[in-house]
């Protein structure tokens, strides 16, 4: 049996962006996929019957009141982990309310996203290896 990759779903409406946390957490280990809407992103979660281990949305998707993706995301899978990266702090407390883990704040490297992804993955078993 393999080792099982953490599987990281990242939604930004900048391609490059895309491309660059795609890539950097393939290189950390990660089974990434990427889209570019929130539509597709809840299509694939769906799919994949919610085994997603954490995902990377644009702080501009995440306020998307038309789809909501963050509630939707907690509806398919509530254990989800979901990394918000916004442009400016004055929309943190609405998106953490919809139920992300966590917002950070552009500038950010993408190296500091990945790292904030594998903190989130990994939190819960920290809590429970705490527990016991």
């Amino acid at each position: 049996m393999g080792i099982v990759k953490p599987r990281v779903f990242i939604v930004q409406e900048n391609e490059d962006a895309n491309i660059m946390l795609h890539g950097i957490m393939w290189l950390k280990g990660c089974e990434p996929h990427k889209f570019s809407n929130g539509e597709e992103c809840l299509e694939k979660m769906s799919q994949l019957e919610g085994k997603v281990d954490a995902i990377i949305i644009s702080g501009k998707m995440a306020s998307d009141r038309n789809i909501m993706i963050i509630t939707n995301i907690k509806k398919i899978n509530n254990d989800t982990k979901i990394l918000v990266i916004g442009d400016n702090d004055s929309d943190k407390t609405r998106i953490l309310g919809y139920g992300a883990d966590e917002f950070a704040q552009m500038p950010l490297s993408p190296e500091n996203v990945a790292d904030k992804t594998f903190m989130l993955i990994s939190r819960d078993t920290i809590k429970q290896n705490r527990l016991t």
